[in-house]
């Protein structure tokens, strides 16, 4: 058996991760994702995971053209006071469980339809995260 096939998912998530709540506005949103290399943040509720956001999802959201401004920080304004993170938000986002191995995060990942993946424990709790990039470096370690 490859050491791929039974290598915990742990071996390779994120652990410290950046997070945000329902109630964050999305101008922070949109900093944090400009200010950072992170492209998905995790909504949590405590420690619960409760949704996730993506750069992606901001955007789609967020076209200057739709409200009439240019500005990226006025459109975020715009957003502030019409949009939540809870309304823009996968709820349910697929996870993969912390007993799960790196072949099945590759096996989630593969079909192209997301690039990150919340790693949760016990009662959904936010343990960490792999994305997409993680399991590429991963992979060419091996090579």
């Amino acid at each position: 058996m490859s050491r791929l096939k039974r290598e915990s998912v742990t071996h390779i998530m994120t652990k410290s991760l950046q997070t945000i709540t329902i109630r964050t506005p999305l101008s922070e949103v949109g900093r944090i994702f400009t200010e950072s290399s992170f492209h998905h943040l995790p909504v949590v509720s405590g420690d619960k995971l409760v949704g996730i956001i993506s750069f992606v999802d901001l955007m789609r959201v967020s076209f200057a053209d739709s409200f009439g401004v240019t500005a990226q920080q006025a459109v975020y304004e715009v957003l502030d006071r019409t949009l939540s993170v809870e309304s823009v938000m996968t709820k349910d986002p697929v996870t993969i469980d912390s007993s799960q191995t790196i072949q099945d995060a590759a096996e989630k990942l593969a079909d192209g339809a997301f690039h990150a993946l919340p790693v949760v424990g016990n009662d959904n709790e936010l343990l960490g995260m792999v994305t997409s990039a993680d399991l590429i470096r991963y992979l060419i370690a091996q090579y």
